[in-house]
């Protein structure tokens, strides 16, 4: 059985940490560049494409 990925969406980054949407919440989650990172290189999330400088500045 397949598992769905979850998509999730930056909102922007205050000083060192990053702040973003999971679907169903209405309060963007706060994480670490570390964290971030290593979600990002996860095959359970997927991360929507925006125009945001930040998300484009980390491949």
């Amino acid at each position: 059985m397949e598992k769905e990925l979850v998509n999730v969406k930056l909102v922007g980054k205050k000083g060192d940490r990053y702040e973003i949407l999971f679907p169903n919440l209405n309060v963007p989650v706060s994480i670490n560049e570390n964290l971030y990172r290593k979600m990002q290189k996860s095959t359970m999330f997927r991360f929507n494409q925006t125009a945001s400088p930040i998300e484009n500045s980390y491949p």
